[in-house]
């Protein structure tokens, strides 16, 4: 039976169990990485441009070198992109969902199809434990700290805590997480 916590459901089915717990936007990281991803995507389109119209026809001796550079420069461009991309993901999400198997821990942040999506093996995550500073649930993955549940009161927190560690880590003490 599961525990009768707010604004997070629960679903199970016989591979896993699914909690969504819900997220608040919040405005000014997202309106930043917007803005950042508006800049990086104009920037990637003047220089394709520039290269295209002014660089490619002509026909000096610095035309070379100035491509590779213009290409390398692209580049770089795309890796921090790359990141961009993510961290405009991570913070335009409104739920966070995770799914827990014997096998596997899957934390999934959606935005309509995409989203981000970051697995663990059961094997190596420690229980889990609340983190006072953070204000929210934390699990150790090797030497990686993972938090979650950023959103949750502290005693749904708490809550939800004690549920997953006694249904997934059975063995585990309660009393090591204060």
């Amino acid at each position: 039976m599961f525990p009768q916590i707010s604004n997070i459901t629960f679903a199970e089915n016989e591979e896993r169990l699914k909690v969504v717990l819900p997220l608040r936007r919040q405005w000014v990281l997202f309106i930043l990485f917007t803005i950042s991803m508006l800049i990086w995507v104009g920037m990637i389109v003047v220089v394709a441009v520039f290269l295209v119209r002014d660089v490619l026809p002509q026909r000096e001796r610095y035309t070379f070198i100035l491509t590779v550079m213009m290409l390398v420069w692209l580049a770089l461009w795309y890796y921090l992109g790359k990141v961009l991309w993510k961290r405009w993901q991570y913070y335009t999400a409104d739920r966070e969902i995770l799914f827990v198997s014997k096998e596997m821990l899957i934390v999934r942040r959606p935005v309509s199809i995409l989203g981000i999506t970051d697995a663990y093996d059961m094997q190596y995550v420690n229980p889990f434990y609340y983190n006072h500073e953070h204000h929210c649930l934390v699990f150790d993955y090797g030497s990686q700290r993972i938090y979650f549940g950023e959103q949750l009161a502290e005693e749904d927190a708490h809550r939800l805590l004690k549920y997953l560690n006694h249904r997934f880590f059975p063995y585990h003490d309660d009393e090591d997480d204060d």
